[in-house]
């Protein structure tokens, strides 16, 4: 069966339980992460094309929008696909099917608020009619968008990861694509804000296809269970919609206090490490289920798979942050040329911060799995704060330096408020306490090894890094064993 092929039976009522369900995902988060590497690559092949046809400038303000609706998005929907994939993995299956008619719903309702949000930023803050163009054609896309999102709640706790990578690849290509087409075509900045809203449509109606016969497909306006969902949802919302803005802050206080240059410059540099964050937070989504189960019924376990899942995170994390820091010059060369060169020390400052981002995606979902989301709000605001006064002090001094500085603090300061949090969740638990010596032994190695190949190329510079990186790991048995026991292996004849 392919990643994409559908079926009319109901999915598995117990896919989550002990055994069969940690490899499934290890397996499917690597289908995943290997769907979005695919993605990544795609878009490598059009990020150039597409940075060099509107210019730094332009391309400064074809980030702004997405980062904006990412915003709203956040304020208005929050956690509410995360606590969604939790209800339903804990739900029998015909309360599966209202929760999602009833999300469907509700989400129409959110991406109306979400478009009256965004809208309004944009004429406040004074952006030009293409901006606020772009903002109305993203609103759009987030309709389609909020109802895919339903939909694939079903495939994730189902651990339908396969069907999940299959629909990103498309996501991806068909993006790509697109954007191609109108750089061939010499468009002018207005139709690439086409591209989000035409993409969703597309991803939408394949979702829709394949989990027909499963799960309602029509919206339904059902005001006690949305509001359930809502007061189940309120202080997650507001953590995620913090988390969110903190990380996006930066991006548009640069828009605010700085110019177009700035803001691009710093744009293509967050743009790398948006793609790369997505590693983080679609593993730490795949696994979700099975904390939410854990959490619900077997808290030795949840002890087990917390360990587990942070020691994923820190090796996963560290490797993206060396890589990127390694391959910045490289990146930006592909990216954006000589125009773009003072985003290669932007880029680096923010690889510094990428491991921070993995074990945040971790810790996120475990405590949103024991529903703590007093703690969520709580370490989000204090980031929240700490990015506001962050951004005002540093970007109109450095420019996009600072804005790289601000984003790779709050990471860092995130995590340790997250740690915190979860000391307290799980007392006596010291997850990637026994990997973290062997992890700086591997880093100082990597780096030893890749630095120097600088003088030579990125490319070998980073390809040695990350072999003698993982090599020095192997060599001190720190990667888990499941990591392992999961890999593809030869059969006997």
């Amino acid at each position: 069966m392919t990643p994409l092929e559908s079926t009319e039976e109901p999915l598995r009522a117990e896919p989550l339980e002990a055994g069969e369900a940690g490899g499934r995902v290890i397996r499917g988060s690597g289908t995943r992460a290997a769907a979005h590497v695919v993605g990544v690559v795609v878009g490598v092949i059009s990020a150039p094309l597409v940075v060099r046809h509107l210019g730094v400038e332009g391309y400064g303000r074809f980030v702004l929008v997405t980062s904006l609706l990412f915003v709203v998005t956040a304020l208005t929907e929050g956690g509410l696909a995360n606590v969604a994939v939790g209800e339903y993995a804990t739900s029998g299956r015909e309360e599966r099917r209202r929760l999602v008619a009833a999300l469907l719903g509700l989400r129409v309702a959110l991406t109306a608020v979400a478009a009256v949000l965004a809208l309004g930023f944009g004429v406040i803050a004074r952006y030009d009619d293409v901006v606020v163009a772009g903002i109305a054609l993203g609103c759009v896309g987030l309709l389609f968008n909020a109802q895919w999102a339903t939909l694939n709640t079903a495939l994730v706790a189902g651990l339908r990861l396969q069907a999940v990578a299959g629909l990103e690849i498309v996501r991806a290509l068909s993006t790509t694509a697109l954007f191609l087409a109108l750089v061939v075509a010499g468009a002018s900045l207005l139709p690439f804000y086409v591209v989000a809203p035409a993409v969703a449509m597309l991803t939408w109606g394949l979702t829709a296809w394949v989990v027909r016969g499963t799960v309602p497909l029509r919206p339904r306006w059902d005001a006690p269970r949305a509001g359930a969902l809502l007061r189940e949802t309120a202080l997650y919302a507001g953590a995620t919609a913090l988390g969110a803005v903190y990380f996006q802050i930066a991006l548009i206080s640069t828009s605010l206090l700085t110019n177009d240059r700035e803001t691009g410059i710093y744009g293509i540099a967050f743009r790398i490490v948006d793609l790369a964050n997505g590693v983080p937070w679609l593993l730490a989504a795949s696994v979700f289920p099975v904390l939410a189960h854990a959490a619900a019924n077997d808290p030795q376990r949840l002890r087990y798979a917390v360990g587990r899942v942070t020691e994923a995170a820190l090796i996963a994390g560290a490797w993206f942050g060396l890589s990127m820091v390694l391959g910045a010059q490289f990146a930006i060369d592909v990216v954006a040329g000589d125009d773009g060169q003072r985003a290669v020390t932007v880029l680096r400052i923010l690889g510094v911060g990428v491991t921070a981002t993995f074990v945040v995606a971790a810790w996120g979902f475990v405590l949103l799995s024991r529903r703590r989301y007093v703690a969520l709000l709580r370490s989000n605001a204090i980031a929240f704060s700490l990015a506001v006064a962050l951004s005002v002090v540093l970007i109109p001094w450095l420019g996009a330096r600072g804005a790289g500085i601000v984003t790779a603090t709050l990471e860092v300061s995130l995590a340790v408020l997250y740690a915190a949090a979860l000391a307290r969740e799980l007392p006596g638990l010291r997850a990637g306490a026994v990997l973290a010596p062997r992890l700086v032994v591997a880093l100082s190695a990597a780096l030893a090894v890749g630095t120097p190949l600088l003088l030579v190329h990125p490319v070998p510079a980073t390809v040695a890094g990350g072999v003698t990186y993982f090599g020095v790991l192997w060599a001190l048995r720190a990667i888990p064993p499941e990591l392992l026991d999961a890999l593809p292996r030869r059969r006997p004849a």
